[in-house]
């Protein structure tokens, strides 16, 4: 790989080199790294000679990483890197686990001669806070205790699991891996340095067969040494470290289950609810998360607003409470600021009039309150959303659309996404932020709806109303039925075709056979990549593969899954290809592409498609959740009560949702071709016929064997429905089994199968034989559908 994973926990996070060493351990709080590289070195004991590490494997796991390896002596080495994230307790979620990063170490000699290893653990205690490091010794705990003179609140332990044969705080760094095994330390710190390493030396005498087993933590408090020692006594061993955190992510990877024919989309969305949980934070002003991990301190209102659209499935207080922040914090007129510190809470607003951050708040805050139904939390932010509503048409121009009078470039000269190429401005009437604005004020008329509030409804649906008129009249441009990127300043139309098109689709601003057409141009090969969309066609006069960070050629996730989400209800064969392609990239050819397995990086280079920008861009991977759920699986909740159109490819015979909260509720749903779309859900929306309505979700019951088959279950007082999916691109051959309590005695079975394509009917079915385990062939990417109706007595 070219580098290894990013893991995180509420107060810290770890990178992985690309070797298998921990990189650094990074404070959200202190916003600096507070541990350098953790690197292991062995020698043959003997004769003192290195021992060389033969080319192993890295298994990415959602919540750890692990490297096995063999040295040259036949000694077999196992190693993980993970940080301790068990779920929060607390009614405000905000009693977490002290900052924990773990790495253990398994050795196993395969070898017929009994072996002496001598190993270093070699660490940089300063991380990256410069000159001054004071170092100590805890005997007691087998730990490096240091903090910097100019930061002696930061305190920083480093600690071994077994009591090393001997220790040592050095500046000399080609101790770590010398040639030579350098021998027994000195067992000596240094009290102030500029660079001090600690190592520990760990003696090992193993026959054949035998294994040790022993792991390295580092933790550090901000508050001090007593806080930072309490911290180290309150973290668990690696094992129970390892087991809580793997709970964790069970938990939350267990929420929202996407089910597609493609296993890349099925992969995608549960690496994706893994990232998110990787990248939320704690610090002093709540819940959060930083746009660039270990490089930035900065929460961007725009990123956090498109982070609870996925947040919302599977960690909604996280939703909640960073979302509340911006809505507690709006400026005296009502605008959002861009972004703020997590470390104390400044903000900056870039001097701009308006900004896409406002009218995204206010359509994230109705997203929380429509799947989560929380009544106290809508009543709180209606009237922050309202004064951000109101500001919004302050902002108007004589023609009726939102404009931004910023002259600058950059960032104080650009209102939206793309806000961070230089030398550039994109202000004045943009299609992107009216359209955002359209959807703020058609979501702040729904709120106001719901709040009893109906003359203000009525207004706010009558302002929506106009601007959509108004971007259709001035921002349309009617010879090629596609919208300008923006009015400038001086209200020259520019027509840039970019990917920002997606916009009046998504928002619904554009006319049917507009937004047809749009999809048809942002689906043009020019367009397209085996990794994603372009921002700018390939063909483009302003087309460079890295102008702009990638802004203006290169590939980005995020507008690959808005295109997702657009295309989904035009050409939903580029909705799976775009969900499809742009995860799977993030695996093949990781030291090619700079990317790592399963981890949603920023930006690609638009020609090699290297990745360009951080490793894990944090504001994607909900994206990926939200397109798959809102845009593929059909969840609409810009209407209240929220509806469901499910919108599978045409490849697709089938897809599903499992296990999602929509006001307190599990919801699953499923659908099926079978002469037409079949939709079976255990939630009354209105699209589902009461024949394939359900109550409860059996899921959970029903078993299915080998990695290829797809399950799912719902069952009603008269009738069980069981589903099972092939992910495969050949017939498989499964064992279905269901568990439930309920499902006794006979019944009438009626069955269809892809492999026939017609139902089948059996009476008398017993419903034991679905105890003791049913065999069942499905065709490739197919689907058999077993329902069993209660018979008469």
């Amino acid at each position: 790989m070219a580098v290894g994973s990013t893991l995180g926990a509420p107060k810290a996070t770890l990178v992985i080199k690309a070797t298998g060493a921990l990189e650094k351990v990074y404070s959200c709080e202190a916003g600096v790294d507070v541990f350098g590289t953790l690197v292991l070195h062995h020698w043959d004991r003997r004769s003192g000679i290195p021992l060389a590490a033969a080319p192993g494997n890295f298994i990415i796991h959602t919540y750890h990483q692990e490297h096995i390896f063999a040295l040259s002596n036949q000694l077999a080495v196992r190693e993980d890197i993970f940080m301790l994230n068990g779920e929060p307790k607390g009614n405000d979620h905000h009693d977490v686990d002290p900052p924990g990063a773990y790495y253990t170490v398994e050795l196993q000699n395969n070898g017929t001669e009994t072996l002496d290893i001598a190993t270093y653990a070699s660490i940089r205690l300063r991380g990256n806070l410069g000159a001054g490091t004071r170092t100590a010794y805890d005997g007691g705990r087998h730990a490096f205790v240091a903090h910097n003179e100019k930061s002696p609140s930061l305190v920083r332990i480093a600690a071994c699991s077994m009591r090393p044969s001997s220790y040592e705080v050095t500046l000399d760094s080609a101790k770590t891996s010398a040639a030579q095994f350098p021998g027994e330390l000195s067992k000596t710190t240094l009290d102030s340095s500029d660079d001090p390493i600690g190592i520990f030396h760990l003696s090992h005498r193993l026959r054949q067969g035998e294994r040790a087993s022993f792991y390295f933590v580092l933790t550090f408090s901000v508050d001090g040494e007593a806080a930072a020692r309490k911290a180290f006594a309150d973290l668990p061993t690696a094992e129970d470290a390892l087991k809580r955190t793997r709970e964790h992510y069970k938990a939350v990877l267990d929420r929202a289950v996407v089910i597609t024919p493609d296993p890349e989309v099925n992969r995608g969305v549960l690496w994706a609810k893994a990232n998110m949980l990787r990248s939320q934070s704690l610090t002093s002003q709540g819940w959060c998360f930083v746009n660039d991990p270990t490089h930035s301190n900065n929460s961007v209102a725009r990123d956090t607003s498109w982070f609870a659209l996925g947040a919302d499935y599977v960690k909604p207080h996280f939703a909640k409470e960073s979302l509340l922040w911006y809505a507690d914090h709006l400026e005296p007129n009502g605008m959002v600021v861009e972004y703020f510190d997590i470390r104390n809470g400044k903000s900056e607003d870039y001097g701009l009039n308006i900004n896409d951050d406002t009218p995204l708040l206010i359509m994230a805050l109705w997203h929380h309150y429509s799947i989560t139904g929380d009544r106290e939390f809508l009543e709180y932010v209606y009237p922050k959303a309202e004064r951000a509503a109101r500001y919004i048409l302050s902002q108007r121009n004589g023609k009726g659309l939102v404009w931004c009078t910023a002259d600058a470039t950059a960032d104080r000269g650009i209102v939206g996404w793309r806000n961070v190429i230089e030398g550039y401005r994109l202000s004045g009437a943009t299609t992107e932020v009216n359209s955002e604005c359209y959807g703020a004020l058609r979501t702040m008329s729904i709120m106001a709806q719901e709040m009893s509030e109906h003359e203000k409804a009525g207004t706010f649906a009558d302002e929506a109303d106009a601007l959509r008129a108004a971007i259709n009249e001035h921002l349309l441009d009617k010879k090629r039925n596609l919208y300008y990127l923006n009015l400038d300043l001086d209200g020259t139309p520019r027509t840039d075709v970019t990917c920002d098109l997606v916009f009046p689709v998504m928002f619904r601003i554009a006319e049917h056979d507009v937004a047809a057409n749009i999809i048809a141009r942002l689906s043009i090969p020019e367009f397209w990549t085996d990794a994603g969309l372009h921002t700018v066609p390939r063909n483009d006069i302003n087309y460079g593969p890295t102008h702009g960070y990638g802004l203006l050629g290169g590939v980005w996730a995020g507008p690959t899954f808005w295109f997702a989400f657009a295309a989904a209800a035009f050409n939903p064969e580029f909705m799976a290809y775009a969900l499809s392609v742009s995860f799977k990239h993030y695996s093949q050819d990781p030291r090619r592409n700079n990317t790592v397995p399963g981890q949603f990086s920023e930006w690609l280079h638009g020609e090699t498609l290297t990745n360009q920008g951080m490793m894990l861009s944090p504001w994607f991977a909900p994206k990926y959740l939200w397109a798959a759920v809102e845009g593929a699986a059909g969840l609409d909740i810009s209407v209240n009560p929220p509806t469901l159109e499910p919108r599978p490819a045409n490849a697709w015979d089938w897809m599903g949702v499992h296990n999602l909260t929509l006001r307190g509720k599990s919801v699953s749903w499923f659908v099926v071709r079978i002469q037409g779309l079949h939709l079976y859900a255990n939630h009354p929306f209105p699209s589902v016929d009461p024949e394939q309505q359900y109550e409860t979700d059996i899921t959970d019951d029903v078993r299915v064997s080998g990695d290829n088959a797809i399950r799912m279950g719902l069952q009603r007082a008269d009738r069980t429905v069981i589903f099972i999916g092939n992910t495969c691109d050949r017939t498989i051959t499964t064992s279905l089994s269901v568990q439930s309590r309920h499902l006794r005695g006979h019944y009438l079975l009626r069955s269809y199968n892809t492999l026939r394509r017609e139902w089948i009917e059996e009476r008398g079915f017993d419903a034991q034989r679905l105890q003791q385990g049913l065999p069942l062939q499905v065709n490739q990417r197919g689907f058999c559908i077993l329902e069993l109706h209660a018979e008469s007595q």
